[in-house]
């Protein structure tokens, strides 16, 4: 049932022996399920080199723009009912695509689904204080749950992992590729939820490296946090935003006087200004994440 109901992408930009591992991984797992590598700084000797790995491995090169630009064109060239996008550095378990599939068919109005992903130390993937009252639920509904794996609806899900609803996608568009580093999910949730879907936590779990690929520097640190804005905008009411926007603004003042190193200070002084003038809209890149905007 899973190779007609879904197929699998995975993001990678330059982290060859993570890929080989995650590779590896699906086809222990999940050989009979068709996989797209979605590879942002494609280099033809790699297909080679990986070759064998998984049975049912395709290649699409796609430029280093954003983790939604990559996702978009894998949704672009998805045939069936669900899609399941990962990045290169999640490891999935015997039943991580079973789990995510079942809790997505048990409703028909769950456009995404993701598993508890965890750090290679066992811990799981800090989401941020609020996120934890979910894994709370979910360590609830495990006690009480029959057959299936335990789930619980949420309001957003990390973009390590997801399964997606293809019908969903078509209704409202894949992720925005203005939005960089974790707004692009967020923002993506948050749309699927505004247009009558659900989106739901699965007790199964999936080792997350993190951060493999996800450079600092001065405008890696503005771009999220204009981002994060952008979709407070969006989703908030004004007394929110506006309470956004303030507490960036004055940390960044502080940040930019007192902050260790003169690149540091160099940074929060430009995501002051920026957030000071208003001036969000623009990213701080631009085609790729090489370039500047």
């Amino acid at each position: 049932m899973i190779p007609r109901a879904l197929e699998v992408a995975v993001v990678h930009h330059r982290t060859p022996t993570m890929l080989a591992r995650c590779l590896e991984a699906l086809a222990r797992h999940a050989p009979d399920v068709d996989v797209r590598v979605v590879d942002t700084a494609f280099d033809p000797s790699l297909p080679r080199q990986l070759d064998g790995i998984h049975p049912r491995v395709t290649w699409t090169a796609a430029p280093n723009h954003s983790l939604a630009a990559a996702v978009n064109a894998a949704l672009r060239l998805s045939r069936k009912p669900f899609l399941v996008h990962m990045n290169a550095d999640v490891f999935v378990a015997p039943r991580t695509l079973a789990d995510l599939l079942a809790a997505a068919l048990a409703d028909e109005r769950i456009a995404m689904a993701g598993p508890l992903a965890r750090t290679p130390a066992g811990h799981a993937q800090d989401l941020g204080v609020p996120y934890r009252l979910h894994y709370a639920r979910l360590r609830w509904q495990e006690r009480h749950a029959g057959g299936e794996a335990a789930a619980v609806d949420v309001p957003w899900l990390s973009g390590c992992m997801q399964l997606v609803r293809m019908s969903a996608v078509r209704r409202v568009g894949g992720m925005d590729a203005s939005l960089r580093f974790y707004n692009e999910d967020l923002d993506w949730s948050l749309r699927l939820r505004r247009a009558g879907f659900g989106l739901r936590l699965v007790a199964t779990e999936v080792v997350h490296e993190g951060g493999a690929s996800t450079p600092s520097g001065t405008r890696f640190l503005l771009e999220g946090l204009r981002g994060g804005f952008v979709v407070s905008r969006r989703y908030t009411p004004p007394v929110v935003r506006a309470a956004h926007r303030l507490g960036v603004l004055a940390a960044a003042e502080i940040a930019a006087r007192t902050a260790s190193d003169d690149d540091a200070r160099t940074a929060w002084r430009e995501v002051a200004r920026r957030f000071r003038s208003g001036e969000l809209e623009r990213s701080a890149f631009g085609p790729t994440l090489s370039d500047p905007s």
